[in-house]
């Protein structure tokens, strides 16, 4: 049987994510999946020497991530993740609520015990709150859906 002979492409962009007024990252995915996926696509290569691939990162990404490496990334996800809960504002308190839960249940917050609880503990409160596509807090349908 003849080789056959293949190309693996791999094609990662994001797009701009920083507002360029205020200088602060919209949403977190450069961040998150430079941590979870990027980096882990490469080091598994480390398991099959003889397979070789391409990574092609777009210039919008690269930028980004040179941000966070910098230390200059302005993300306000990161920051309130970041900060001991007895430290956090009522509107990072907020922010938390509304956005840091908002990962599939299964995949992502089941995996890691204290996730699963605090997520577990804020829906039996009434802070959040299930819906199709995962936990959501309930003041996102005020929010988003008019």
């Amino acid at each position: 049987m003849p080789a056959l002979r293949l190309i693996l492409l791999w094609h990662q962009h994001q797009p701009f994510y920083k507002d360029l007024v205020t200088g602060e990252y919209r949403l977190p995915w450069v961040r998150l999946h430079a941590l979870k996926d990027y980096y882990g696509m490469v080091k598994l290569l480390d398991e099959f020497p003889n397979v070789h691939q391409n990574f092609n990162l777009v210039p919008s990404l690269i930028t980004q991530i040179q941000d966070y490496v910098a230390g200059t990334a302005q993300d306000p996800f990161l920051t309130v993740a970041a900060k001991p809960a007895r430290d956090l504002t009522q509107k990072e308190r907020q922010f938390a609520l509304q956005y840091l839960f908002q990962a599939n249940h299964a995949n992502v917050i089941g995996r890691y015990p204290r996730y699963r609880e605090l997520l577990e503990r804020f829906r039996e409160h009434g802070f959040i709150q299930y819906h199709p596509g995962g936990y959501r807090h309930p003041r996102e349908r005020l929010c988003f859906h008019r």
